[in-house]
């Protein structure tokens, strides 16, 4: 075997070992899917449901590799309209009158204050992704208010990094995993009952 093919190939396999050490940008299109409610104790009260993105860092994260400042994770669309059009689908689903005209609907503003999709710094045996979700609820109906903070916080450890799929489907999961879970608190559901 000659020099040069042996400068070619190891100039290859270099090659070839950097772009796997690299990871491209991703912007996810958020599209949350919400299961069955295992609850249906609308009972028919009307709400109005509006949802708005106050994050104060629009990046979810980044996906590592050699150049993990350049392979960062966005959302290609604003949440606030395919989140709101979702969360008052599950609503519904819920027995609530949805985007009623009654005049003594309660409105319920859902905030997201954060949302991180990242691969830490750290590097060890396997792949890890930091999830956080966090929402502010507000809910109003006449005089009366009532308002409470949710969060959904976990690492997945991971073989391989996730292809763009998977990091789609991780995301738009902890979007609508976060929003089911403001339905555990009594207080919340209590208040939306009330007439």
């Amino acid at each position: 075997m000659s020099y040069t093919t042996l400068m070619k190939g190891c100039v290859l396999t270099a090659a070839l070992l950097i772009t796997a050490c690299a990871q491209s940008p991703q912007a996810i299109q958020v599209a949350p899917e919400f299961p069955a409610p295992t609850q249906v104790n609308g009972d028919g009260n009307p709400v109005h449901v509006r949802v708005s993105d106050q994050r104060a860092n629009k990046v979810l994260g980044s996906r590592g590799g050699a150049y993990r400042e350049t392979s960062v994770i966005t959302l290609a669309n604003d949440l606030s309209l395919p989140v709101e059009t979702a969360l008052s689908a599950y609503m519904g689903a819920m027995g609530y009158d949805v985007n009623s005209l009654d005049p003594n609907t309660t409105n319920v503003h859902v905030i997201f204050s954060s949302l991180v999709y990242d691969h830490p710094k750290e590097d060890g045996l396997g792949y890890d992704m930091d999830m956080m979700a966090g929402v502010e609820v507000e809910v109003r109906r006449g005089n009366e208010h009532y308002e409470g903070r949710y969060r959904i916080k976990r690492n997945q450890k991971f073989f391989n990094a996730p292809s763009n799929s998977h990091n789609s489907k991780l995301v738009n999961d902890l979007v609508a995993e976060v929003l089911i879970s403001m339905f555990s608190d009594p207080k919340l559901v209590a208040f939306l009952k009330r007439n």
